[in-house]
């Protein structure tokens, strides 16, 4: 195989030139450049892609942590992230978290030893011990679908606000009797997701003078299976909610088969709505009302903002917000009683 050094003693110059060729240096007369290029092409020479990162400290790519992928929310994103990266020539590691907190941690250090120029991290809870660790190791990062109380860039949607928004629609419709299937809120799996949109679903209630049943309260992981046993607990006993607001699609997917399930009919009996927007909603019968976020978006402007961060770009603003939106379908409509 051809070296460096044989491409220098072809092209009639000094290693270091033929370096710069292949570094981008601008500190190379077009001449050279060409008789290089020339020289190289000859002797079938390409650089050492580890040996480039090396000296330049920089490997052109990206880490990128979900919590799981198996969530078309998440795959969304993903390809956000993805298209973005292709246009600016970086590579991806994708690394799937399971919802564990540990391989989280697991996966940092994996990244970091692997030189990583960045990291996209799209966590279900942004702890003061994830902040500790990528600021004493100097790791740029951005978080993608996540909000957080840090001094971190991030970019996501204001949660308390779309629940508030949500349940407001119901309420317009003539609902007072609202459940609500929400996410973990235990220490070691809470999302911030699940925390404020929680807020908002409260928060629309009382400033609409309804009452807050805890009956009507249920948390699930953000699964299908857990959003039916949910719904299908929440429907029990004689009194039970005209409408179900799920803050997944999924878990929403679960509640309209418990509704079913249950001898009862959706939307003629129980209303629900979800949240997310993802390609199943449209497809469910009946079509599924929920909440749009702009998955692609967040993925891609998370991107984009990362890379800037890693060229030295100037960015105007670290903490995004992207709005959210109600998107009308079937599986919700005005009570009988």
């Amino acid at each position: 195989m051809a070296t460096i050094d044989d491409v220098a003693k072809l092209a009639g110059v000094s290693i270091a030139t033929v370096s710069r060729v292949f570094n981008n240096s601008p500190l190379v007369s077009e001449k050279a450049r060409q008789k290089v290029l020339k020289a190289a092409e000859e002797l079938g020479y390409k650089p050492s892609m580890p040996a480039r990162s090396l000296a330049m400290k920089k490997t052109n790519t990206i880490g990128l942590i979900v919590p799981d992928i198996s969530n078309p929310y998440y795959a969304e994103v993903v390809r956000g992230i993805e298209d973005v990266c292709n246009i600016y020539k970086y590579n991806i590691t994708l690394c799937n978290a399971d919802n564990k907190r540990e391989k989280e941690f697991q996966y940092i250090e994996m990244l970091k030893n692997r030189w990583v120029d960045g990291i996209i991290f799209h966590c279900d809870y942004f702890s003061e011990e994830h902040y500790e660790v990528f600021k004493n190791d100097n790791i740029k990062v951005v978080l993608a679908g996540r909000t957080t109380k840090f001094d971190v860039p991030y970019v996501g949607i204001d949660n308390f606000k779309a629940a508030y928004d949500a349940v407001n629609y119901l309420i317009s419709l003539g609902h007072k009797r609202i459940g609500i299937i929400h996410g973990p809120l235990d220490d070691m799996k809470e999302t911030i997701d699940s925390v404020d949109r929680l807020k908002g679903y409260k928060q629309a209630l009382i400033d609409n003078g309804l009452p807050i049943y805890d009956k009507f309260i249920k948390e699930a992981n953000f699964k299908y299976k857990g959003g039916y046993n949910a719904a299908m607990e929440m429907l029990k006993g004689e009194m039970r909610p005209t409408a179900i607001f799920a803050i997944s699609d999924i878990m929403a997917m679960g509640a309209i088969n418990a509704v079913f399930d249950s001898g009862l009919s959706c939307p003629e009996d129980i209303s629900v709505m979800g949240f997310d927007n993802i390609d199943l909603s449209e497809a469910t019968r009946p079509s599924l009302t929920t909440v749009s976020q702009p998955m692609y978006e967040i993925g891609a402007v998370a991107a984009r903002m990362l890379i800037k961060m890693l060229n030295g770009e100037e960015i105007d603003d670290y903490q995004i917000i992207l709005k959210h939106k109600i998107v009308l379908r079937n599986s919700c409509i005005s009570p009988k009683d």
